[in-house]
């Protein structure tokens, strides 16, 4: 996790733009846990964690049984700071400042717009993937380290209540699709 980063000039009401100009592997492996699919796994924790190492240069993953996966960082964390009366101990309440989105499309050339709650919007961003499928279907991606490069822009032209996000993949077709999410501290976060 990076952050708070704060923002010079960001105020409450304001909408914090955020560019992700890139996404970059800091290590060369990562890893994936997975949960049983089996009636086991509604009676005991039945969990298969794998080191998964991933080459760089090439930007692949090799699967312990052979396999490469083109890889695709993306951060599954991005959000500003909550607005000062949230009461963490309500994990299912929705909010507007985001956090655990857990999308693909979040990678380099996606655009985030973040209602700001408090001064300096205190923007953070984690939780990384080398490689993230729809869903997370197993409980995690190829998790591992990044590092990302954004730019800031504070729109006192918008309104929102919840994050928005433009994307400029085909599956999106350059819409802007609610990002929002429900965050609490129930939720594990990287």
């Amino acid at each position: 996790m990076t952050g708070p980063i704060h923002i010079e000039g960001a105020e409450p009401g304001d909408v914090l733009e955020v560019r992700v100009l890139d996404v970059r592997l800091r290590s060369d492996w990562g890893w994936n846990m997975r949960a049983s699919t089996s009636a086991a796994r509604e009676t005991s924790l039945d969990f298969c964690c794998r080191h998964v190492p991933l080459d760089r240069a090439r930007n692949i993953a090799r699967l312990p049984w052979g396999r490469e996966l083109r890889l695709s960082p993306c951060f599954g964390n991005l959000g500003v700071a909550p607005p000062a009366n949230w009461d963490p101990r309500k994990p299912n309440e929705a909010n507007g400042f985001s956090g655990r989105i857990d999308n693909r499309e979040l990678g380099v050339g996606c655009i985030a717009y973040f209602p700001i709650f408090v001064t300096g919007a205190l923007f953070s961003a984690g939780h990384g993937h080398a490689l993230l499928d729809d869903g997370a279907a197993h409980l995690s991606a190829i998790e591992t380290a990044l590092a990302g490069t954004f730019e800031f822009h504070i729109r006192r032209n918008l309104h929102l209540a919840t994050p928005r996000v433009e994307t400029t993949s085909v599956s999106a077709s350059s819409s802007i699709v609610n990002a929002h999410a429900p965050q609490g501290r129930s939720q594990c976060t990287n």
